[in-house]
This record gives structure tokens, C-alpha cells and sequence, in this order.
């Protein structure tokens, strides 16, 4: 007995479940009725083949429409719905009628003024191709991330696109979840995989390369507590500097990645520093400068725009003078440590600019110099660095940048100075700043 409310609720339930509004025909000749009940008041007599939509079901009986009478009929004098001849999840695809043919792939349209395939889908990725306004591009995958299609267009180039640069109708509806993976990849392979299921997006890593010739200005300015002789000086110097810059980043996430960053610079300066004396012969002092970093990184991506980062890197440069013994007696020095900093990549999407900011600071650290110019027994030294890069695509992997660096170190000594005697503390500051131009790659 307490099953029995249950099962009525079911009944009611059943009997209450509208139908969809379908065109459907009447098999025979059939009375249409006011009610469900064969002996209910008769609205109308309808012929075999007359067409009806269907309203709502009612357990064993129909409520439908035939021209302007509305009435019921059983289930068994009317026909079955017709199969639609596309699936109801794909039939806001209007692309898929193609010059009045119907087509199993599904298309989208780039509504943007100009769009891009890119290799990963990430913004930062290399381009593969680029796409303008009224292109079509047909569906890979739509399901594996919310912000991005896997698409190929009409000359087989394929790679992900924001859904923010295609037709917004078709964006809208894929968003909502409908698995598209492998319909019209027009490859066994990737069908093959949709058997299988979703698929993590391809293209996680991005490695880029930058290659750059450019301007280095130093100086070196020497304090001490003595006079006369070297014991303090200011200088100067011009050389032209190569870079090697190289960046592999990994997404772990659509907002978290890690990226590990290497960096090698060299100048040479011809003839060098000029040493005008007194205390000795006036001189050049040709030099040449190498420095190396190593570093990593881990950060997040904000509004789609910014990828903030935190970095643990190591440092190493040299002063190499050519000759030891030179006019101003200036030693070789090598400075080696450990640095913390920050950088931020500025990188919009649908944007051919991006713009990286860098900024690093020397936590533990020591400079060494020749022996026998020594300027103090021990040594104590800092040092801070930052930069601004801004990059312009070129093409489908190729950029053109342009950066400035500025360097900055003081090193504090003290103890008896070997170089210039009755020196027992010295502190140097040296700068450099770099101007430069180059290529970037994303391989």
C-alpha cells in the first residue's frame, strides 16, 4: 500500500509528458475527439494521411493539431516522428551545408579582422598560419579546452585558434560542452583517438630562441681611502655586444607553468678604455666581457594578458683585459653568484606585440681578481639587473625584437690593496647598459 502513491505519481507523470511540436500523419481514417475517450464529443473527422503536430501524450492518446481543430487521437492511428536527418547536437552548425549538400565536417568562421593558428593552445604560441575575416576553418577538437579550437583551414594548416576570432553563434553553442573530437579531421588517426576519448591539448611546451647584436656602455668608478697614483679613478668605455637567448616553457595548467631560461652575452671593446696617467705611461686598455645565466621560473597567468613569474637563477661574468699588464694596471675579476627576481610577459591575445619585463638581484655572491692587482684582501659585492624586451611577429614563427638592459654592481674592499699601496679600503661601482636588435624564434 505504500508503493500505491508512488506509482500514481509515476502514472500522472507519464500522462502528463508533452510531446515535442512535430509534423506527423494519420495512418487511416480517424475521428478526432474533445477528449481521450472513444466515446468523447467528436470536434472533426479527419482522412488517412492528413497531417497532424503532435501537442502532448497522454498515456495511450495524442493531443494534436490538424488545421485549425485541435483534438485527440490514439497512438496507433498516427505515424512516428521522422529521424532529422542531422543530429540535434550539431544542427547549429549552418556550415554544414555545403553548395546544397549536406557534409559530415563541422566548420567555423574567423569573424576577427585578423586571426592566427597556433601551434599550442596558449597565447605566446608560435603561429602556425594566419587567418583573415570570413575564412573557414574546419573543427578538430572543441571540447578539450573552453578558450581554444583545434582547427585546420583550406590549405591543411592546423593549429589552435581563440574562440574569441571565430563566428560567435558556433562559439557560444561548443563551449557548452559538445564533444566534437575528430569530426572532420578528415585522418583515421585522430578518429581513432576520439574513440578513445578527450585528449589532453597538444602543445604544452614553447621553446623560444633570440638571437641579438647591440651597443654596451660601461663604467667603473673607484673610491678609496687614500690618494694619488690609481687609488681613485672614474672610466669609461664603448664595445659591441652579441646575445644568445633561450626560453623553454611548460603549461602545467591554463593559468600555472614552469620555464627554465638560459642567457649568454659577449663584447669586446677595441681599443678599449683610455688611460690618460699621470701616475704611469698613457694607455689604451682593450677588453673583452662574457656573462652567463641560468635560471627557472614558476608563475601564473592573469586575465589572459599577463604570465607572472618568480625566478631562482645563478649568474657568472668576467672582465677580461687583453693584456695584465696594462697601462692602468686594471685587474681580470670574475664575478659568480646566486640571484632572485621576477619577470613578467605582456603577451594580448590577437596581438602581434608582446613586451617582457625582467628584474633580478644578487643574494649571494663574491668577485675574484688577478693575483697580484687585488684591491683588498676580501670583498663584499651586490649587484641588481633588469630589462625591458618588446618582440613584433614577423610571420609564422619568426619575431623582431628590440631590448634594454641595465647593470648594476658595488663591490666593497678592504684589507691592504696590493695594486696601490696604503689603500685599506676601496668601492667600486660599475654599470653597463645594453641596447640591442635581433631575431626570435619559436621552434
Amino acid at each position: 500500500m505504500r508503493a500505491l502513491p508512488l506509482i500514481c505519481a509515476c502514472v500522472v507523470v507519464t500522462l502528463l509528458t508533452p510531446a515535442r511540436a512535430e509534423p506527423r500523419r494519420t495512418l487511416e481514417a480517424v475521428t478526432l475527439r474533445k477528449k481521450p475517450g472513444e466515446k468523447e464529443a467528436v470536434v472533426a473527422y479527419l482522412p488517412a494521411n492528413t497531417q497532424v503536430k503532435v501537442i502532448s501524450l497522454e498515456g495511450r492518446w495524442l493531443l494534436v493539431k490538424a488545421g485549425n481543430q485541435t483534438g485527440y487521437l490514439t497512438r496507433t492511428t498516427v505515424s512516428e516522428p521522422t529521424p532529422p536527418d542531422v543530429e540535434p547536437e550539431v544542427r547549429w552548425s549552418a556550415a554544414r551545408q555545403v553548395d546544397g549538400k549536406l557534409v559530415p565536417e563541422l566548420f567555423v568562421q574567423v569573424t576577427a579582422p585578423r586571426g592566427a593558428l597556433l601551434k599550442a593552445p596558449r597565447t605566446g604560441a608560435a603561429p602556425v598560419a594566419e587567418v583573415s575575416r570570413g575564412a573557414r576553418l574546419t573543427v578538430v577538437d572543441a571540447a578539450s579546452d573552453p578558450a581554444w579550437i583545434h582547427a585546420h583551414d583550406a590549405s591543411g594548416n592546423d593549429g589552435w585558434i581563440a574562440r574569441g576570432q571565430i563566428d560567435n553563434g558556433a562559439a557560444s553553442v561548443v563551449v557548452t560542452g559538445v564533444d566534437l573530437k575528430g569530426s572532420g579531421a578528415g585522418r583515421a588517426t585522430e578518429r581513432d583517438d576520439a574513440a578513445a576519448g578527450p585528449a589532453t591539448p597538444r602543445g604544452p611546451l614553447a621553446v623560444r630562441a633570440e638571437l641579438g647584436l647591440g651597443f654596451r656602455a660601461l663604467g667603473m668608478n673607484l673610491t678609496s681611502n687614500a690618494e694619488g697614483g690609481l687609488t681613485n679613478y672614474v672610466l669609461d668605455a664603448e664595445a659591441v655586444a652579441a646575445t644568445l637567448d633561450v626560453d623553454i616553457g611548460l603549461r602545467l595548467s591554463d593559468r600555472l607553468f614552469i620555464a627554465a631560461d638560459g642567457r649568454v652575452v659577449a663584447s669586446d671593446s677595441s681599443p678599449g678604455i683610455e688611460y690618460p696617467g699621470p701616475s704611469a705611461p698613457a694607455g689604451k686598455i682593450p677588453f673583452r666581457t662574457y656573462a652567463g645565466d641560468l635560471g627557472v621560473r614558476v608563475g601564473t597567468r592573469a586575465r589572459r594578458v599577463f604570465d607572472l613569474a618568480l625566478r631562482l637563477g645563478g649568474h657568472y661574468d668576467t672582465f677580461l683585459a687583453t693584456d695584465v699588464k696594462n697601462a692602468g694596471m686594471l685587474p681580470r675579476e670574475r664575478l659568480v653568484g646566486a640571484t632572485l627576481g621576477a619577470r613578467v610577459d605582456i603577451a594580448p591575445e590577437r596581438s602581434s606585440f608582446t613586451i617582457t619585463a625582467r628584474f633580478d638581484a644578487l643574494v649571494i655572491g663574491s668577485r675574484a681578481q688577478t693575483p697580484g692587482l687585488e684591491d683588498g684582501t676580501s670583498s663584499t659585492a651586490s649587484a641588481l639587473w633588469g630589462g625591458l624586451t618588446m618582440r613584433y611577429g614577423l610571420g609564422r614563427r619568426l619575431s623582431l625584437f628590440g631590448g634594454y638592459e641595465l647593470a648594476r654592481a658595488s663591490t666593497q674592499w678592504s684589507g691592504m690593496s696590493v695594486r696601490q699601496p696604503g689603500v685599506t679600503s676601496a668601492r667600486r661601482i660599475d654599470t653597463a647598459q645594453l641596447i640591442q636588435l635581433g631575431i626570435s624564434t619559436e621552434l
